[in-house]
C-alpha cells in the first residue's frame, strides 16, 4: 500500500545536484510538488541536505533554471547508476518554481490524451 499523497509525474529534466560538499549532475525522472526522483552517477547520502538546480532550455532566453532545497529520503543502486529520492523542504510554489510547475501541468495535460 502506497503512502504517497500526491501524484508524481514522469518528465526528464537535467538537474544539478549539490550535497555534503559534492556536486554532480543527474536527470529528474519524476516529480511532484513535494519531491523528486533522480537518476545520477553516485549516491549523496540518505538524510543529507540537498540542493537541486533544474535546467530548462528557452529559445529566446537561453538556459533558465530554478533551485529547490530538500533532503535525501532514499537511495537505490540501479545498475551502474543510482536512483535518489528527495523531499523538498517546502512544496513548490508558483512564485519561485513557475517553470517546474508549468512542466508538471503540461505533463498532466499530455496524460489526459
Amino acid at each position: 500500500m502506497s503512502t504517497r499523497k500526491l501524484q508524481r509525474y514522469n518528465l526528464f529534466i537535467e538537474t544539478g545536484i549539490e550535497a555534503q560538499g559534492h556536486r554532480g549532475e543527474g536527470v529528474t525522472v519524476n516529480i511532484s510538488p513535494t519531491g523528486v526522483c533522480l537518476c545520477c552517477l553516485g549516491p549523496y547520502g540518505a538524510k543529507a541536505p540537498i540542493t537541486l538546480t533544474f535546467y530548462f532550455q528557452d529559445k529566446r532566453a537561453g538556459v533558465l533554471y530554478e533551485k529547490v532545497s530538500g533532503v535525501v529520503q532514499w537511495e537505490q543502486k540501479f545498475g551502474r547508476l543510482f536512483m535518489v529520492g528527495a523531499q523538498f523542504n517546502t512544496p513548490l510554489n508558483v512564485d519561485d518554481h513557475f517553470l517546474l510547475l508549468s512542466h508538471i501541468e503540461l505533463t498532466k495535460e499530455g496524460a489526459k490524451g
